[in-house]
């Protein structure tokens, strides 16, 4: 295992890197925000160095959770961290890209979650592996909304963390497959900013009304605010 320093949750500890997907802000968020409920199967699309299903699996202690990357060294490290926490019994890591995962899968999942490892820029080159993550052409959303809906049941929620800027093409591209919000959060990165990243629940049916809040992470002073350390308390060492 690499000596290099790990990110210290409070209750686990993250090695990533060796991981197209570092711990980050956004798959903080998006572990913290994610609805657990009494949810059985979870499935994490594109999990990096697997902190977001460990996050999950802290939340929600009777949950079994699939992890999936087509990254090796991804996965080798996640298999690493789940090997390597209190809940590593219900947790695995699959080296498999969305499209063959979807194929030989046999089970639909009651949470489905991705901190997405693409945006929808065209970019013509992928010069590293960190930036496989960020390529349209690994997997474009629409083919990621098609096959996660194939995996979701009528009561299933698919949770995800976008760009502000993705907003409007995403919800459209969902509608296309029958994908509808049901919650949304606007992410605010510092009071009187614009909203930079927000966390959509979509599901196979219409609800109304939509639930809409927002979360600013940090005060005008770059403290962090109340609203995010009660949100990652059980998560984070601040």
């Amino acid at each position: 295992m690499s000596s290099s320093k790990p990110f210290y949750f409070k209750q686990f500890t993250i090695y990533d890197d060796s991981s197209t997907m570092k711990v980050n802000t956004d798959g903080v968020l998006l572990g913290a925000l994610a609805p657990v409920d009494n949810y059985q199967n979870i499935l994490e699309i594109g999990c990096g160095a697997g902190y977001i299903s460990i996050m999950l699996a802290q939340k929600n202690l009777n949950a079994s959770i699939t992890a999936i990357d087509i990254d090796h060294q991804s996965i080798a490290q996640a298999n690493y961290n789940f090997r390597n926490c209190s809940w590593a019994n219900r947790l695995s890591a699959y080296n498999i890209s969305l499209e063959d995962f979807a194929k030989s899968s046999f089970n639909v999942f009651d949470l489905i979650i991705s901190n997405p490892p693409f945006y929808l820029e065209n970019y013509r080159s992928i010069k590293s592996q960190n930036l496989i993550a960020k390529h349209s052409t690994v997997l474009d959303f629409s083919n990621f909304l098609s096959l996660s809906s194939t995996l979701m049941n009528d009561y299933s929620k698919l949770c995800i963390i976008l760009s502000a800027e993705s907003y409007n093409s995403i919800i459209s591209l969902a509608r296309d497959y029958c994908l509808f919000i049901s919650k949304q959060i606007n992410i605010i990165p510092r009071k009187n900013k614009k909203i930079s990243r927000v966390v959509l629940f979509l599901e196979k049916h219409l609800v109304y009304p939509i639930e809409v809040g927002n979360l600013i992470i940090r005060n005008e002073d770059l403290s962090y605010t109340k609203d995010f350390l009660e949100l990652t308390k059980d998560f984070l060492l601040l």
